[in-house]
C-alpha cells in the first residue's frame, strides 16, 4: 500500500524541522506532486508558502529550456559552432565549442570565470559589457569532446550567446520564452526582497546580508539573473516548472528537443574519452541524471538540479514524480552543512 498524502506531509514536516533545528538552513520549504496532484507545500523555519529563495543553479534549467527554444525557432543550432554569432569562438580550440558541449559542461571550459572578481579587487565597477567581453575571452582548458568539468563559466556564455544572436536582453528572452509560458507567477529574476529568504553576509563584497539579489557573485556582477544563476522561485512556482518538465514541456519546446534534454548525452558525446566513474551520474541537456548523492537510492531515472544555496529539483517521469527542495542554507555563511544530506533524505522519503 502506498503511504497517504498525510503521511508524507507529516514525514516531510518533520524532516524539514529537524534540520532546522539542526542548523543545516534558517528555513526550508518543499512541494510534492504525484501523478500531477500536488501535495500541501511544507516548510518550516522562517518560511511561508509565499517565501521566494535563491534557485542558484537550479537556474541552469531556465537557461537549458530559454536556449533550446531559440534552436526551435531556428536562431541557434545545438551541433553548430557558436562561432557564427560570437567573434571570439571563431578561431583555435574554441572554434569547435558548440552549443550542445556548453549545455552538457562538456566544451572545455573552466568550472568558473573569475572576471568579476578582477575588477572587483582592482576597485573597478561592474561593467557589464566589459565583463561579457572577458568571459567570452576565457580560454579553454581542455579539447571540447573530451572531458566533463561541471562549468558556470559555460552557462553564462550561453546567456551571451543567446544575447548575441537575438539582441534581446536575456532577463527578456528568459521571460518571454519560458516564465511567460508558465501557468505561475511565482519564478522570477526580480523577486519582491520583502518576501525573499536571505542568504549570505558579506561585508567583505559590501554586500552585507543578500536579500532579494542573486547571491552567485558572477551573476551579481553581471547585473543579476545570468545563465549560471539569478533565478528565484517560491517551492509552488518551480514545482510548476518541474510539472511542466515532467510532462514535455508543452507550450514551451517542440517534443524533440523536450525529450532530447532527457536523453543521457555524455557517451556519445565524449566517445572515447568517456569514463562512467566521472562524473559518477548521467547527463542530459543541462539535466543531471542520477545524482545519487541528493536523488537518493530510488533515483536512477530521476532528473534534476541542485543549487549551492541549498535548493533542489527532482524529476521523475517513470514515478509521475516531482520534488521540490528550497532551502537558504548558506545563511548567513556558506560554511556550514551543504544540504546534501537533507536533500537525499527528502529524496528517500518522496
Amino acid at each position: 500500500m502506498r503511504p497517504s498524502p498525510q503521511h508524507l506531509v507529516q514525514d516531510l514536516k518533520e524532516l524539514l524541522d529537524a534540520a532546522v533545528a539542526a542548523g543545516t538552513a534558517p528555513s526550508a520549504a518543499c512541494a510534492v506532486a504525484r501523478d500531477g496532484a500536488a501535495l500541501p507545500v511544507v516548510t518550516a523555519g522562517a518560511a511561508s508558502t509565499g517565501t521566494y529563495f535563491d534557485l542558484a543553479s537550479v537556474t541552469k534549467l531556465f537557461t537549458t529550456v530559454t536556449a533550446l527554444s531559440l534552436v526551435d525557432d531556428g536562431v541557434l543550432e545545438l551541433d553548430a559552432p557558436i562561432g557564427a554569432h560570437l567573434r571570439a569562438y571563431r578561431e583555435g580550440p574554441k572554434a569547435a565549442v558548440t552549443l550542445r558541449h556548453l549545455l552538457t559542461h562538456t566544451s572545455g571550459l573552466p568550472s568558473e570565470w573569475r572576471g568579476w572578481r578582477r575588477a572587483h579587487d582592482h576597485g573597478q565597477p561592474f561593467h557589464r559589457p566589459a565583463l561579457i567581453g572577458d568571459l567570452l575571452d576565457t580560454p579553454l582548458e581542455a579539447a571540447p569532446g573530451t572531458r566533463f568539468e561541471y562549468s558556470c563559466a559555460g552557462f553564462n556564455t550561453v546567456m551571451a550567446l543567446a544575447e548575441h544572436s537575438t539582441g534581446a536582453s536575456w532577463a527578456d528572452l528568459v521571460h518571454e520564452r519560458v516564465l511567460a509560458r508558465l501557468t505561475t507567477g511565482e519564478i522570477t529574476g526580480a523577486p519582491p526582497p520583502q518576501r525573499c529568504a536571505p542568504t549570505e553576509y558579506q561585508p567583505e563584497l559590501g554586500r552585507g546580508l543578500v536579500r532579494g539579489i542573486v547571491h552567485d557573485e558572477a551573476a551579481w556582477s553581471l547585473g543579476g539573473l545570468s545563465g549560471n544563476a539569478g533565478m528565484f522561485a517560491t517551492a509552488g512556482g518551480l514545482l510548476a516548472f518541474g510539472e511542466a518538465l515532467r510532462t514535455g514541456l508543452p507550450g514551451i519546446l517542440s517534443p524533440g528537443l523536450a525529450a532530447e534534454m532527457w536523453r543521457s548525452q555524455l557517451p556519445e558525446l565524449l566517445g572515447e574519452h568517456f569514463n562512467p566513474a566521472d562524473p559518477g551520474f548521467g547527463h542530459g541537456l543541462g539535466l543531471r541524471i542520477n545524482q545519487q548523492p541528493w536523488m537518493g537510492v530510488k533515483g536512477a531515472a530521476a532528473r534534476g538540479h541542485g543549487g549551492f544555496t541549498g535548493t533542489s529539483l527532482l524529476v521523475d517521469a517513470s514515478r509521475s514524480l516531482t520534488l521540490v527542495l528550497l532551502t537558504n542554507r548558506v545563511s548567513p555563511s556558506r560554511d556550514g552543512d551543504d544540504a546534501t544530506g537533507l536533500r537525499a533524505a527528502v529524496s528517500d522519503v518522496v
